[in-house]
């Protein structure tokens, strides 16, 4: 037992001999509960009809002992660095005790039900800001459970950066946010992305209890040079793995420019054909669970519109841009134009929506995957997730079905972790050229993970990944890259595109800990990619031939045994001749390579429509 546990448990045994039931705190009181009837228990006290019917016994009381980054009372933490831990606390404000309390699957009064704690303790576990949560009961004399909760801050000030060196310096990329304004929970940030002749900027707010309820809420809002973008969202989520329903509403408008990449020579990237996008949608699903923890059948539908067009004259709607001097942009000739007129097909359908799933998933706690020494909650089993959506004939243009299903499976001992993640979408258009076939804008992509923890290196992390991606008989805007963080690091993400991808990784993550080990968990990394691209169906695609890049990092969690990773990596790009070019910094917050590490590369997930499955019937993780 920890020192932590061993106070709490005396001081509880204590105050529960001397003092006999008291009253619960503020966080398990809901503040609109009326009076109590005569004869009933007063708000937030054991029921004995209650306490009859429990056989592990009644939680009588609640205590929240939410910490800030640092526990200063912590008899563990080095002295030397009081000064740190205690700046690192004033510059943070800890989250409040209420956002706590919303999130406990149990309340003083209920039954002792060990499940729900450690459900609860993972869904703190899964906010961002939130380091480590421990939710254990100490039961009373008379056999009901005082229960404590305590948690620990992460550091949720969060800045990550892109610079492009391959000639001037430039800002590709910034991302500032807080996540937890106020200890409230809620995050509230700016983005900006500048690649060559796209760009866009705006801000994001999320929050997690709207209104001091269970349901979460989404609202982001920015410019692009196609125009403006704006999301909202309004969902309630499967409360952890006990939880029967699940609801979501999302509503976009986007104004894009789908930027393709024209190659001139190897490895040189100087132009672009760019075609405006305008992408509107609405989807309403609700889903049900059934079965019990551990296997679990999920159902549900919902309705789903979209209408994807592209605005403009046909003479101006598509513009060559050369050395990304967006205001030197012309229209562009037909040896450009036409490659990229095969995919400028307009969708515009209501459909409505069947989904399907089963998963059979069971969480434990893992060190050492995506962090050095923070515990980690992975999904061990497997679950597979379906959608069907058809049109309803008559009320928009098009007469089609679309079909996505998600795949997740992963195993392991504590010593090694192995994981898959798959995904495929389909299209048939019953309205096609039967010369033709009905099958469009077919999109697969997936990743293997392994992840090996060596007993005779047992600060040393290998990973390995090997990821696949492409898409077939493609009839909407489509083209992948070889280069980006989530391809071939080092290499400029626009470099050498093609409809048909595959890259392979390793990286070697070691945990140093010097030179403040109570303070943050420091480390390196080293990596190396190799990735090929096929032309595929994506306009102006080649043949790249094996690429490869290599390149090494520095990191960090903070605080020390957090889970949030802090990263600079220098990646350099291997040329096909065996020579080097020009290295890329990456500064960042969390992985590129892992699975905590987005699924979907951003040049992929910008083809594909709007999720109708995916997160819906599992969210959150």
């Amino acid at each position: 037992m920890t020192p932590h546990r061993l106070a709490a448990a005396g001081a509880m045994l204590l105050l529960g001999l001397a003092a006999g039931p008291a009253a619960p705190p503020a966080a398990a009181q809901d503040p609109a509960t009326p009076e109590p009837a005569a004869g009933e228990p007063a708000a937030g006290e054991p029921d004995p009809r209650t306490a009859r019917a429990c056989k592990a016994g009644v939680i009588e009381h609640i205590f929240i002992d939410n910490h800030s980054i640092f526990d200063t009372a912590d008899p563990d933490l080095d002295p030397r660095f009081r000064w740190a831990y205690s700046l690192a606390n004033r510059l943070h404000v800890r989250t409040n005790e209420e956002v706590i309390g919303r999130e406990l699957l149990f309340r003083a009064g209920d039954c002792f039900d060990p499940v729900l704690l450690e459900e609860s303790e993972r869904m703190l576990r899964s906010y961002p800001f939130i380091a480590r949560v421990d939710i254990y009961g100490i039961q009373q004399p008379g056999g009901g459970y005082h229960v404590i909760v305590d948690t620990e801050d992460e550091w949720s000030t969060q800045l990550e950066t892109k610079f492009d060196l391959s000639g001037a310096v430039e800002l590709e990329g910034l991302d500032v946010r807080e996540q937890n304004v106020l200890g409230t929970g809620q995050e509230l940030g700016f983005f900006y992305r500048a690649v060559e002749a796209t760009r866009s900027y705006g801000l994001r707010f999320r929050t997690p209890q709207l209104f001091r309820t269970r349901w979460d809420a989404e609202l982001a809002a920015g410019k692009t040079r196609a125009g403006s973008l704006l999301h909202q969202e309004v969902s309630y989520p499967f409360v952890g793995e006990v939880g029967k329903w699940a609801f979501r509403e999302m509503a976009f408008r986007r104004d894009r420019l789908f930027d393709y990449v024209i190659p001139l020579e190897p490895d040189q990237l100087q132009r672009r054909v760019l075609v405006p996008i305008r992408e509107t949608g609405i989807h309403v699903a609700g889903l049900r669970r059934f079965g019990r923890l551990g296997n679990l059948t999920v159902l549900g539908g919902g309705l789903s519109y979209l209408d994807l067009a592209y605005p403009g004259p046909d003479s101006t709607a598509v513009t060559l841009v050369e050395n990304g001097n967006y205001e030197e942009r012309q229209p562009a000739p037909d040896e450009f134009r036409a490659p990229a007129a095969t995919q400028m097909a307009t969708l515009r359908n209501l459909r409505a929506v069947l989904l399907v799933g089963k998963r059979n998933i069971l969480w434990r706690q893992r060190q050492g995957l995506d962090s050095f020494r923070g515990e980690e909650d992975v999904r061990l089993g497997a679950e597979v997730e379906m959608a069907f959506a058809r049109s309803i004939p008559g009320l928009m243009d098009d007469n089609d079905m679309y079909g996505s299903m998600d795949l997740y499976a992963a195993a392991g001992p504590p010593s090694s972790f192995f994981a898959t993640r798959v995904r495929g979408d389909i299209r048939r258009d019953f309205d096609a050229d039967p010369d033709e076939g009905e099958l469009k804008d077919v999109f697969v992509e997936g990743e293997v993970y392994l992840y090996l923890r060596p007993e005779i290196l047992p600060r040393h992390t290998l990973v390995l990944r090997a990821a696949g991606a492409g898409g077939w008989f493609v009839e909407t805007p489509f083209q992948l890259t070889l280069g980006g963080e989530q391809a071939l690091r080092g290499w400029q993400e626009e470099a050498l595109p093609g409809g048909r991808r595959v890259v392979f990784s390793a990286e070697d993550r070691w945990y140093i800990g010097w030179p403040f080990p109570g303070v943050a968990d420091f480390g390196t990394s080293l990596f190396a990619d190799v990735g090929r691209m096929w032309p595929g169906d994506a306009p102006y695609g080649v043949d790249s031939g094996w690429r490869t890049s290599v390149g090494a990092g520095i990191r960090a969690n903070f605080p020390a045994r957090g889970r949030n990773t802090f990263r600079v990596d220098v990646a350099v790009p291997v040329t096909a001749d065996g020579g080097v070019g020009r290295p890329q910094i990456l500064i960042g917050v969390g992985e590129y390579l892992g699975i905590s590490a987005p699924f979907s590369d951003p040049r992929f997930g910008r083809s594909r429509m709007p999720p109708i499955t995916g997160n819906l019937l599992h969210f959150p993780n």
